[in-house]
């Protein structure tokens, strides 16, 4: 009898050891889950605050539709584009120091109060413009200077345009002015021949006719798709203000005309640029 609860007793403190020890395991579980949980609370209340915070900040600095839309609608009026073509690639608020937003006209008064507005920068992909305006946008103004780099292009009135290409050309090139003051034509025809004549040469004394492949030709009309030569279409780049003695050349394909001068040409759009390297390789090249 003794032996039996002698065994009773060592079973129940066995049980009693078992059950204490589990009970100290689920409360340690227990309060690792709640240091976790409280961990993953801080941190998501965090990032959320963190996002509310960007949010006020990117709304307060939105740059209003009615800024947006008088610059674009300015800038289109000047460069005779739409102004679906062109983009805001930047802008930034601005208290400008005077009425005339620090772009003040020749003998323009400006007052002296500080005017709260935006800086604006514009790009049609090949150039960019860089815009002052006030904060409705009521008034905007061009930062020419800013804007150097790139030439601002204006339309070529149509009384000056050349005559549109015979059917077998494919390209023509006409320079004027420079000391000579002579005026020369370039056309290359579908079938390579690359003909050169002075303008005004009665006797043609002056006519050259060379040769590149029609393999050349089919390359240089492929290039010109590829640069998007069309999109300069009846546009000229103007030599600067005062500027004498320079050579202005005018490009035509079958989609239009562009103008530039010598002066300036290290400042054309890219895509321009590469047109004229182009041509100028491929006149070069011919025997």
């Amino acid at each position: 009898m003794k032996l039996m609860l002698k065994d009773y007793f060592n079973i129940n403190q066995a049980r009693i050891l078992t059950a204490l020890i589990l009970t100290g395991i689920l409360s340690v579980t227990s309060g690792l889950t709640l240091i976790k949980d409280a961990k993953g609370a801080s941190i998501n209340l965090s990032l959320e605050t963190s996002n509310e915070v960007l949010k006020e900040n990117i709304k307060s600095n939105r740059l209003p539709r009615p800024v947006a839309n008088a610059v674009l609608q300015d800038l289109a009026r000047r460069q005779g584009i739409s102004a679906r073509e062109l983009q805001i690639i930047d802008y930034n608020q601005q208290t400008w120091r005077n009425g005339c937003l620090e772009l003040p006209q020749a003998d323009e008064f400006c007052t002296q109060a500080l005017i709260p507005g935006w800086l604006i920068v514009v790009s049609n992909g090949e150039q960019n413009w860089t815009y002052h305006t006030n904060q409705t946008g009521s008034t905007v103004r061009l930062n020419q200077k800013a804007s150097e780099g790139t030439l601002s292009p204006v339309q070529i009135p149509a009384s000056e345009l050349p005559p549109p290409l015979d059917r077998d050309v494919v390209f023509r090139q006409i320079s004027s002015g420079g000391f000579a003051g002579r005026t020369y034509q370039t056309v290359l025809l579908k079938d390579g021949r690359l003909i050169r004549v002075r303008i005004g040469d009665a006797n043609d004394s002056e006519r050259s006719v060379r040769r590149v492949s029609v393999q050349q030709v089919q390359q240089f009309r492929r290039f010109l798709e590829r640069s998007k030569f069309s999109k300069f279409q009846n546009l000229s780049y103007p030599a600067p203000s005062g500027a004498a003695d320079y050579i202005t050349f005018t490009l035509t394909s079958p989609e239009g005309t562009v103008q530039y001068n010598d002066i300036s040409k290290d400042n054309l759009p890219k895509n321009l640029q590469t047109v004229v390297k182009a041509w100028n390789h491929l006149a070069t090249s011919a025997q």
